[in-house]
């Protein structure tokens, strides 16, 4: 994580407490957020498996699936998909 000068700081507080915290540079839009160490939303893949019985089994069988090359492209996916068979 970058550290920010004491200029750059008050910039981003300026932005944040005007209340649009979007804004475009070059083109490019952004947007700054919150993001907070202790988010109730956040959990990693591990808890999120614990958790739900149902996605552990499909990223289990996703990994197994992985292993033996029972997968397909991106492109392969699009070609079926155009053909119906997917």
């Amino acid at each position: 994580m970058r550290k920010l000068k004491e200029q750059q700081i008050e910039l981003l507080k300026l932005i944040i407490d005007d209340g649009d915290t979007t804004f475009e540079i070059d083109g490019t839009k952004y947007e700054i957020c919150v993001i907070a160490e202790n988010d109730i939303f956040r959990t990693s893949v591990v808890e999120d498996m614990e958790s739900n019985s149902e996605l552990k089994d499909v990223l289990i069988q996703a990994k197994k699936d992985i292993k033996e090359g029972n997968y397909y492209s991106s492109e392969e996916m699009k070609d079926m998909i155009r053909r119906g068979e997917a």
